[in-house]
């Protein structure tokens, strides 16, 4: 279902396959703005991909930066390689109002209708204003519910259904659009950024026990950090925190008294990153990709001298029976060799402080949901998410076993493909978004 769709879902494969070639994916990023064209095929193809960084004077403001990705949208295009005129984009993170709320449950009382005036209601503003999105999490009892005190609960008793609501300005909606029509596209699907991270890891969740494992998805980017958690694929947790990699770029400058721009350079210099994620048999990938005659897996360490072992509850059906890890995934970070965070002289341990400590309320939220469930894996993407010391921290903080995604290493692809902006030889966790559009439904 799209962002703006609250009507009835058409199958997404009369949408994105129709003709092989899936959708443009657009991603407004804070870092960058990134476009993306799969085909469709077990794995999907690369058709073309182009990327434009963020210039530095203007990742802090908002406005600023929308007006030069939007500007730049129809350069990107452009003599890029793209294939047709439909286009599938997400909201960014940073213009989503995500709230878990708690309604009452009654047969009389339709859950949207209850959205629609609970949701204008907290943000004390117009309905017509906001373009809605809700998730009931089925099997929750809201920790409000039974008088508890969680900062995170509206409260009140009674017999109460946990929802997860999003919402969105139309006006920005609608510039994202329009922007989409200027560049002579048809946009056919907008989507919260949950929805893609959902739709990228649906085929380590096709096996209908997978409805019965929790996976904790971290999208570790620029401006913010998203935590989304799942039941197999329906999602049942989800906040937005308002740090990220821009938040580590000013502790270094405070640190070292230098500018954003140096900082960011000086941190990302003295980052390890981690290992590359396993490839498909059929899909070593090109460059020099990993091969062999079963699924390419690596050590701990980034080698392929030895085959990786992981936890059974994150590999695909076919990967399970194996033990192998599943194409997309690397090693548990964990398991990789160690590496710091940063230099000591960077002191960035107040700001991941906050930053582990915001996840760790998430968590117990979500445990408090589900009578002490806990999450059964962890997969940690964005661009942030590219450096191996981070990942190690943040996993060992959560007490949790994590890989990091790199959906793209599952692309087949011959090397020939137009790519203007980004090197596929090395792990990028950041395309994760733009990858899962192109399988979203295209239901506009």
């Amino acid at each position: 279902m799209a962002f703006l769709s609250l009507g009835k879902v058409r199958s997404a494969t009369m949408g994105t396959l129709t003709g092989g070639v899936m959708p443009i994916a657009i991603d407004f990023g804070v870092g960058s703005l990134k476009l993306l064209q799969l085909a469709s095929g077990d794995p999907p193809s690369l058709v073309a991909a182009a990327a434009i960084d963020t210039p530095e004077s203007l990742i802090s403001d908002n406005a600023k930066r929308y007006q030069f990705q939007f500007q730049a949208l129809p350069r990107l295009l452009k003599g890029a390689g793209f294939k047709g005129k439909r286009a599938v984009c997400a909201i960014p993170a940073g213009q989503t109002f995500i709230k878990h709320m708690q309604f009452p449950k009654a047969d009389n009382l339709p859950l949207a209708d209850l959205v629609q005036a609970g949701v204008p209601a907290a943000l004390n503003c117009d309905p017509e204003a906001l373009i809605l999105r809700h998730f009931a999490v089925e099997g929750a009892t809201p920790p409000g519910t039974h008088g508890g005190s969680d900062p995170m609960s509206s409260g009140g008793g009674g017999v109460r259904q946990e929802v997860i609501c999003m919402a969105a300005a139309r006006e920005f909606v609608q510039r994202l659009m329009q922007t989409i029509r200027d560049c002579h596209l048809e946009c056919v699907g907008i989507h919260p950024e949950a929805v893609a991270t959902v739709k990228a890891f649906e085929h380590i969740n096709r096996r209908v026990g997978d409805q019965h494992v929790s996976t904790l998805y971290l999208d570790l980017a620029a401006g913010t950090t998203k935590v989304w958690i799942a039941h197999g694929s329906a999602l049942a947790f989800a906040k937005t925190i308002q740090l990220g990699g821009r938040d580590l770029d000013a502790a270094v400058a405070r640190a070292l008294d230098i500018d954003t721009a140096q900082a960011r350079a000086t941190r990302l210099a003295a980052s390890t990153l981690v290992a590359p994620a396993a490839r498909p048999a059929n899909n070593p990938g090109a460059g020099g990709g990993l091969a062999g005659g079963g699924l390419a897996a690596m050590a701990a360490d980034g080698s392929p001298d030895s085959l990786a072992k992981t936890d059974p509850a994150t590999l695909t059906a076919e990967d399970r029976r194996t033990g192998r890890i599943a194409p997309g995934l690397t090693p548990q970070v964990t398991d990789q060799a160690a590496a710091p965070v940063a230099p000591p002289e960077f002191d960035l341990g107040d700001t991941l402080d906050n930053l582990t400590d915001e996840i760790g309320m998430c968590l117990r939220y979500y445990e408090a949901m589900f009578g002490g469930r806990r999450v059964d894996r962890a997969i940690f993407f964005g661009g942030e998410a590219r450096h191996r010391g981070l990942c190690q921290h943040i996993a060992r903080k959560a007490r949790m076993a994590a890989h990091v995604a790199d959906p793209l290493a599952r692309m087949a692809r011959s090397g020939k493909e137009p790519v203007r902006g980004v090197d596929f030889t090395t792990p990028q966790p950041g395309w994760t978004i733009p990858f899962g559009l192109c399988l979203c439904p295209t239901d506009l």
